[in-house]
């Protein structure tokens, strides 16, 4: 019984959660939303007039989008799954084609967040203290100026596996699976089939499989 009132209070959060944010959100009648789907906008006071995601027909998303910035955006095709715990994480753009499968736990991120250089980021973790104490918004004032972003496509037809890590610039072809607990730092070939830390191809595919 207990777990039965989780269940309906979450849904009910997330029609709270839709309602707020649907100048920012298009989806279509047929998408299919898990108690778990959220969007955490971090700083809604500088959003641009626009829709920051876009979703297609018959997909299901259970994952989090997470936009740091007002220049973040997020595309998710037709009859795409993205599993709960999976974050997707913009401040540049990141666009998930049709007949996509993204299992539980991935995080898909189109920027570094901080800069490599210790110089550039020193006072990062004390501007954070100081937004926080002051409005609850922890990247309120971040200096964006040294962290480097760069879009992210996954084309149609790719199957992510769980725990899975996407970084910055990286486009994974058509076709293409992902081995569970990999990280992808560079562009994987279409039917191809890529695993490990950085994830590397083991097996190509047969197109039209």
């Amino acid at each position: 019984m207990l777990d039965k009132l989780k269940e309906i209070y979450k849904r009910l959060k997330l029609k709270r959660t839709l309602k707020k944010l649907k100048e920012i959100i298009k989806y279509s009648n047929t998408t299919i939303f898990l108690s778990s789907f959220f969007i955490d906008v971090r700083d809604p006071l500088k959003l641009q007039k626009r829709k920051y995601v876009e979703i297609g027909n018959d997909s299901m998303l259970g994952c989090k989008l997470i936009f740091e910035k007002q220049t973040g955006c997020i595309e998710i095709g037709d009859r795409s799954y993205v599993g709960e715990g999976t974050n997707i994480i913009s401040i540049n753009s990141v666009k998930i084609g049709n007949d996509v499968t993204i299992a539980w736990g991935c995080t898909i991120y189109d920027h570094n967040s901080h800069s490599v250089y210790w110089r550039e980021r020193k006072n990062d973790t004390l501007q954070c203290i100081k937004d926080y104490q002051k409005t609850g918004n922890f990247i309120e004032n971040k200096n964006w100026s040294n962290v480097k972003s760069s879009p992210i496509k996954i084309c149609d037809k790719v199957w992510i596996g769980f725990d899975c890590v996407i970084l910055k610039g990286v486009t994974i072809g058509e076709g293409a699976v992902v081995g569970a607990r990999s990280v992808v730092t560079k562009d994987v070939q279409p039917y191809t089939v890529v695993a490990g830390n950085p994830a590397k191809v083991v097996k190509t595919l047969e197109e039209g499989r």
